[in-house]
C-alpha cells in the first residue's frame, strides 16, 4: 500500500509541477487529461470494493491523485470526500489519522461550495465577519451543491464528534446552517442525512433537550430504515446519554438481525455498522455502569 502512489506515472508529475509560467502544450494538457481519468477509473472500481478495506484504501488514494488533477471535477471531488469519510470512519484505527482524512474531506468539501459563483456572488457582496458572510453565501446555494453541502458538514462533524464542548460550539452556527439548507433542498438525501446530521449536533452540544435530537434521528429511521448508521448513532449516543439500556440494546439488535443487502449501493456501509453494533453490545455493561 505504501508503495502505490508509485503506479502513477512520473510523468504526470513533471507534467503537472514543471509547466512554472509556461502554457502547457495541448497534447501534454491531453495527456493530463487522460492519465487523470484512468486515475479516477481506477478509484471509482476500487471504490465499488470498498468492503474490503484495501480497496477502500486504494480508492482514496487513486482518487485523491485525480482530484489534485481535475480539481474542476465536481462529482470526482465529491467522491474523493466521501472515499475520505468512509476510510475515516471504518478503515483507519489511528486517531489523528481519522482525524486527518475527515479535515481532508472537509476541506475538499468545503472547496467545491467556495469556488461556486452563487457562494462567491454572496459573500463578496456582504460586509462582516467572515462567518457571517460564509452563513449567507451557504444560505444563497442551490441544490445542485447539496452533495458538497452534505459531505463538508459530515467530515466536519464527525472530526468534532469527539473534541471539547466548547470546540464544538465554535461550529455549531456553521453546522445548522449547513444542515438546515440540506433539508430545505433535499431531505432525502444520503438516506435522511440531513436529519441524522442534525440529530447529532444536538445530542453533542450542551444545554439542549434529549427530545430535540430523538426527534431527528426518528424522522431519519422513518425516511430510510434500512440505512443502519442512523439506528447505531441512535443507540451509541442518544440511548446512552438518556440512559435507556433496553432500547439501546433492542435498537442494536435490529441492526444485527437485518439484512445489510436491502440497499444495494450502501452494503459495505450496512455491513461495517453491524460490526460497530456489535462492538458496542459487547460493551453494553461498561456503557451502563
Amino acid at each position: 500500500m505504501k508503495n502505490l502512489r508509485s503506479q502513477i506515472p512520473s510523468i504526470l508529475i513533471f507534467i503537472f509541477f514543471s509547466s512554472g509560467c509556461h502554457t502547457l502544450l495541448d497534447t501534454d494538457r491531453n495527456l493530463l487529461i487522460q492519465q487523470a481519468d484512468h486515475l479516477e477509473k481506477k478509484g471509482r472500481y476500487h471504490w465499488e470494493r470498498r468492503i474490503n478495506p484495501d480497496h477502500a484504501k486504494k480508492a482514496q488514494i487513486f482518487l485523491s491523485t485525480a482530484n489534485e488533477l481535475k480539481p474542476e471535477a465536481g462529482n470526482l471531488a465529491i467522491l474523493y470526500s466521501q472515499a475520505c469519510y468512509f476510510n475515516g470512519l471504518y478503515i483507519e484505527q489511528i486517531p489523528e489519522k481519522k482525524d486527518s482524512l475527515f479535515l481532508e474531506g472537509y476541506h475538499i468539501a468545503k472547496r467545491i461550495v467556495y469556488h461556486s459563483k452563487s457562494f462567491q456572488k454572496v459573500f463578496n457582496a456582504v460586509e462582516d465577519d467572515s462567518l457571517i458572510r460564509e452563513l449567507r453565501g451557504i444560505e444563497a446555494l442551490e441544490k445542485s451543491f447539496v452533495p458538497a453541502l452534505y459531505w463538508w458538514v459530515a467530515n466536519l462533524g464527525r472530526y468534532l464528534i469527539n473534541k471539547p464542548v466548547v470546540e464544538r460550539l465554535n461550529y455549531r452556527d456553521l453546522l445548522e446552517t449547513i444542515i438546515h439548507k440540506i433539508l430545505t433542498l433535499d431531505p432525502t438525501y444520503h438516506y435522511g442525512g440531513g436529519y441524522r446530521m442534525l440529530g447529532m449536533v444536538y445530542i453533542r452540544l450542551p444545554g439542549i433537550e434529549l427530545s430535540k435530537s430523538k426527534q431527528y434521528f426518528d424522522q431519519a429511521i422513518l425516511t430510510f430504515p434500512n440505512y443502519f448508521g442512523t439506528k447505531v448513532l441512535l443507540a451509541q449516543y442518544y440511548y446512552t446519554k438518556a440512559e435507556d439500556r433496553e432500547h439501546f440494546h433492542r435498537e442494536l439488535q435490529e441492526v444485527l438481525s437485518a439484512d445489510p443487502s436491502q440497499i444495494p449501493e450502501i452494503m459495505p456501509e450496512n455491513l461495517f455498522e453491524q460490526g460497530i453494533a456489535q462492538q458496542l453490545l459487547e460493551q453494553e455493561s461498561f456503557l451502563f455502569e
